[in-house]
């Protein structure tokens, strides 16, 4: 049984090797994300520690082929800036990241996740609009394994601070838990359609919520 998270998918290297990944495998991904149907929603790739889950420590960033030498940044929230490149692909690039000494092996989490800044108040309609874009994605992305995919039940709203419950009628109330820096939403049958949470901040990003069963 799975349970409720978000889409988190990890490549790493052997403890104390530097991280060597095909670009082909991102390319491949990011593909999916350049059709229409999916114009809100993104697959992040953030270079983590592969036991803190922490900001990687690293000498160098870049992609490397006979044709490129591409020295890459990363994001504040640790989100690797990758090119979607078809050259890349063709020419076999790698994503070579020189661990630093001493430091814990290197990891890159794959992050499905909203594309767009968002506003504090966000709606039903809204929120059921992504989540149908995550549900139709990992079945896009799945092939013919989207039958034994669990459902994307809500969606994961992450704040860059602890967040406070917003005030809410009681169903929309049970549907929602808030602790730390994030608050699940369930997107059930019993809410009203005039469903609305102003958080006391601007939302990071959205995640699909995943259910424990299967489809």
């Amino acid at each position: 049984m799975r349970n409720l998270m978000p889409l988190l998918l990890v490549l790493s290297a052997p403890a104390s090797a530097d991280l060597l990944l095909n670009y082909n495998g991102f390319y491949n991904r990011m593909k999916k994300l350049q059709q229409p149907q999916y114009s809100d929603i993104t697959l992040a790739f953030a270079l983590t520690g592969e036991r803190s889950g922490q900001a990687c420590k690293f000498y160098s960033l870049g992609l490397k082929s006979d044709r490129h030498d591409i020295a890459l940044d990363i994001a504040g929230n640790g989100e690797i800036n990758l090119p979607y490149d078809e050259a890349l692909k063709d020419s076999n690039a790698i994503l070579e990241v020189l661990q630093a000494d001493n430091g814990e092996p290197c990891q890159v989490q794959f992050r499905l996740r909203s594309r767009m800044r968002l506003a504090n108040g966000l709606s039903l309609a809204e929120l059921q609009h992504y989540r149908s874009q995550f549900d139709l994605l990992l079945d896009d992305m799945a092939g013919l394994s989207k039958y034994w995919l669990p459902d994307v039940t809500g969606v994961i709203v992450e704040f860059a601070d602890d967040v406070t419950m917003p005030q809410l009628d009681a169903a929309t109330l049970a549907a929602t838990q808030c602790q730390a820096k994030r608050c699940l939403i369930h997107l059930n049958s019993t809410l009203p359609e005039n469903s609305h949470w102003l958080f006391n901040q601007r939302p990071s990003y959205l995640l699909p919520l995943i259910n424990s069963s299967t489809k």
